[in-house]
């Protein structure tokens, strides 16, 4: 982690307005964290927990037994990116697979849950495919996904382990129907998609790679609403069909994936890649696949796939054209690509359908974990709500 995000035992206590001594007493008594620094006795705070504690910021929300919990072990946002239990997202993103990261981000063995035992058909699944052959992923999981179900009776073990083995049938099946397999395989989920798409080992390993920097990204609206669903004790399947559902909303970034597309295809197409984009500014359009809100030096995630192509696709047309447009953004308008960019674009270059992408299957692995750690907080209770309408009697 960059230090900017620890600040000293001294400067913790100014702005807390206390002593050191103080300071230590508080680091049980108010939840702040610390880190022992290399070499030294010293130990070094967490800046966030300081700022909490002096009202800067969201206050955190107390820990409860039952109810939709806000407390997370799963992942932290910081300037360099996400961080999976401490991990750090984009360095894992260079050697991991999507089995390992979920294993990480469900506190499972990952040879455990991602087993040879592949998850049962349900009857008539031919005929059910063919009936969705030109739906997207995402409407044929919605539409099949509860017949998966039903049919594989361990999904309803709702233990650790047992929603760990449901969510690695939950992502083999998603894998499946990105390439429209009849059903799932056993191989590493990279490698199923790029024989299914019949790509390189070079684009098979950048699938790899925007699979894990894709897995979770803290508490977006789809988290939200996973964590809702899974607190009432929903299997993995379900929970993962609350994330697509919430995630495909018009209002969410990822819902504005069809005016991303069109931005590429237009970049693809035109003779200057920077015509797209400069009929856009003109227009006074937003510009898809550009900004961030949690990011003020842009997206690292991004930042490190576009790195990973610029290596992999040297002298590529195609590339070259993306390259000359987002130059033409960040001069124009001051603005870096986001990872929805770098993740579709990837998704058009090795010829998954026009309105799929790599997305969600990676997320889902982040869907799950929540959905785990939201079960084990307790029994459901009824949240309260502030009344804001009309008083009886006028």
């Amino acid at each position: 982690m960059s230090d900017g995000l620890y600040i000293s035992a001294e400067e913790a206590a100014e702005r807390l307005g206390v002593s050191v001594t103080t300071l230590y007493a508080y680091v049980s008594r108010k939840g702040i964290r610390s880190q022992r620094v290399p070499g030294s006795r010293r130990r070094r705070y967490w800046k966030s927990d300081i700022d909490r504690v002096v009202g800067v910021g969201s206050p955190q929300t107390p820990a409860r037994a039952g109810g939709l919990s806000r407390d997370t072990e799963i992942t932290l946002i910081t300037e360099d990116g996400p961080y999976y239990r401490g991990r750090s997202a984009t360095a894992l993103s260079r050697t991991a697979t999507l089995e390992e990261t979920a294993a990480l981000l469900w506190r499972a063995d990952a040879a455990e849950v991602f087993s040879d035992t592949l998850p049962q058909a349900p009857p008539n699944m031919a005929a059910h495919l063919r009936l969705l052959a030109g739906a997207t992923a995402a409407d044929r999981a919605t539409a099949l996904f509860p017949f998966i179900e039903i049919a594989n009776p361990r999904s309803y073990d709702l233990s650790h382990a047992g929603m760990g083995r449901s969510g690695a049938d939950v992502l083999r099946w998603y894998a499946a129907m990105l390439i429209k397999a009849p059903a799932p395989r056993s191989d590493p989920l990279h490698i199923t998609l790029a024989r299914g798409l019949r790509v390189s080992d070079a684009w098979s390993d950048l699938i790899r790679r925007v699979l894990v920097l894709s897995a979770d990204h803290g508490f977006e609206p789809g988290t939200y609403a996973v964590r809702a669903v899974a607190s009432t004790g929903v299997t993995p399947y379900r929970s993962v069909l609350t994330g697509l559902s919430v995630t495909m909303g018009r209002r969410t970034r990822i819902g504005r994936f069809q005016g991303l597309a069109r931005l590429l295809a237009e970049i693809a197409e035109a003779a200057d890649p920077q015509d797209p984009i400069v009929q856009r500014l003109r227009g006074g359009e937003d510009l898809p696949g550009f900004g961030s809100n949690l990011y003020a030096t842009g997206d690292p995630r991004a930042r490190e796939m576009l790195q990973q192509l610029e290596s992999t696709l040297e002298g590529d047309k195609d590339f070259g054209k993306l390259k000359r447009a987002v130059t033409a953004v960040r001069e124009f308008r001051g603005l870096e690509p986001d990872f929805a960019l770098a993740n579709l674009y990837i998704a058009r270059r090795v010829g998954l359908d026009g309105n799929d992408s790599f997305f969600p299957l990676g997320r889902a692995a982040g869907w799950i974990a929540h959905s785990i750690e939201q079960y084990e907080v307790g029994a459901v209770i009824r949240e309260p709500s502030m009344y804001t309408g009309p008083l009886p009697g006028g």
